[in-house]
């Protein structure tokens, strides 16, 4: 009978243990999740900033400049050495600006990023409040192509008409309308929405042609070459209304996947 208990006892310990071997291997450790986020300071009229995530500052490779994209080095790719997009934490975060040498936000939000996605954030001003404003786009692109280049036009300048987009490949003759009707991003939301997602066309050069919405009106045109597995943004900044530096132009910001 006492040989029957302690078998009965042992048979207890045993089971408890196991029980807390479960529980402890079943424990696991909570890993960061993040986030890609691009900045690209398209407000013309602007000085260089300096870029903070939760009021920490985060060093950038070169100053945030008017018509600038921050690049970031990229270890152990085949494809590329440099990527506009910089790892942050996911979830709810901070995003501000401040000029070189201040201290006050020039620009202060916070911002819903998830885990994985990428996201661009782009500077820029409105002529009719004066005010410096900003919008974060999450960037829908495609699997890579080496065949293929995946591209966007957002058009940043404040003063700019609407535009649409004409492309001709190999310089030709025959051209087609790729983007239709893009205002002014920072206040049109339906534009903004499309500009999140990347249209993909075959890799080559192209002759680009931006007229007046709804007309033959050119305000702007230039030749790009598109490589495969390309990812290209390409944006109205600067000035109608104005000359030198800050005038109407286009910034391309570019990658390989």
């Amino acid at each position: 009978m006492k040989n029957y208990n302690y078998f009965i006892l042992i048979m207890g310990l045993g089971c408890i243990i196991l029980s807390c071997k479960k529980e402890q291997s079943t424990a696991k450790t909570a890993q960061p999740s993040y986030s890609l986020i691009s900045i690209t300071n398209a407000a013309a009229k602007t000085d260089s900033f300096k870029f903070y995530v939760d009021d920490s500052l985060v060093p950038l490779p070169v100053s945030l400049l008017f018509g600038s994209t921050e690049f970031f080095p990229v270890e152990n790719s085949e494809n590329t050495n440099k990527t506009p997009y910089k790892y942050i934490l996911s979830g709810y975060r901070e995003i501000g600006f401040r000029k070189s040498g201040g201290n006050v936000y020039q620009v202060f939000f916070n911002q819903y990023f998830e885990a994985g996605s990428r996201y661009s954030i782009f500077l820029a001003d409105t002529i009719t409040h004066g005010q410096l404003k900003y919008i974060v786009l999450k960037d829908n692109t495609g699997l890579p192509d080496s065949t293929k280049s995946q591209i966007r036009f957002i058009n940043l300048s404040p003063d700019a008409p609407a535009m649409d987009i004409w492309v001709f490949p190999d310089a030709g003759n025959d051209g087609y309308k790729l983007f239709t009707n893009r205002s002014y991003a920072v206040l049109d939301y339906s534009v903004l929405l499309e500009s999140q997602t990347f249209k993909t066309i075959n890799a080559g050069p192209y002759y680009f042609v931006a007229t007046a919405a709804g007309t033959s009106d050119i305000i702007m045109e230039g030749g790009l070459i598109l490589p495969g597995r390309s990812v290209i943004t390409v944006y109205a900044k600067g000035l109608v209304s104005t000359s030198g530096t800050d005038q109407l132009d286009v910034g391309v910001i570019e990658y390989i996947q």
